[in-house]
């Protein structure tokens, strides 16, 4: 009898957590795409800072975009289930308007990509920061590596914002930075997922 009821009850834990962990690698998967985008535009602002500015803006904003209504709808989709998910709504309205903004007002920031990209750093950074954290709290060891790349990305973050007059081409190289530590720090996570939810 009991070993049924250990058994009902694995069961019953593995029917809550394996949609969880199936959003989390998905949510994982669309991080690593973004940088890698973001990788390939800084690239590109650093070869022909002339023309890529609008594709920059439009790409950017749809990823924020795409990005803030996923963490929306995966809010309320595990709400109440694990704490891990308990700030996408936060996360998911940010993302969001910064994607709408992005698009709409491209010509205005234009002037300011500095600012721009940085706060999306800044962004990605924080998100990166409550995973590390989460990872701590499930006692995984590689939560160091995760919170100290994320902190990497922040500084850079807060460089670009102060860096008002930043040319193009530094623009793109700190673009290209963020991404391979974006890269790096979404598979480490990607790495550990499993643990959290043990």
């Amino acid at each position: 009898m009991a070993t049924k009821k250990k058994s009902a009850g694995k069961s019953t834990k593995d029917a809550i957590v394996q949609p969880i962990v199936k959003r989390a690698k998905t949510a994982g998967w669309m991080a690593i795409l973004e940088s890698v985008l973001i990788g390939v535009l800084g690239a590109l602002l650093v070869w022909r800072p002339e023309g890529i500015m609008k594709i920059i803006f439009y790409v950017v904003g749809i990823c924020l975009m795409v990005k803030g209504v996923y963490r929306i709808v995966n809010y309320f989709a595990v709400h109440g289930k694990y704490d891990f998910y308990n700030n996408d709504l936060l996360y998911g309205i940010i993302a969001l308007v910064f994607g709408v903004l992005a698009v709409v007002l491209w010509e205005q920031f234009s002037n300011v990509i500095g600012i721009v990209v940085g706060a999306w750093m800044i962004y990605g950074a924080l998100v990166r920061m409550n995973s590390a954290i989460k990872l701590h709290a499930s006692g995984v060891k590689d939560w160091f590596y995760v919170m100290l790349l994320s902190l990497v990305m922040l500084a850079l973050g807060i460089y670009m914002v102060i860096s008002v007059g930043a040319v193009l081409a530094v623009v793109g190289w700190v673009m290209i930075a963020a991404a391979v530590v974006g890269i790096i720090d979404d598979a480490v996570f990607m790495k550990n997922i499993d643990a959290i939810t043990e």
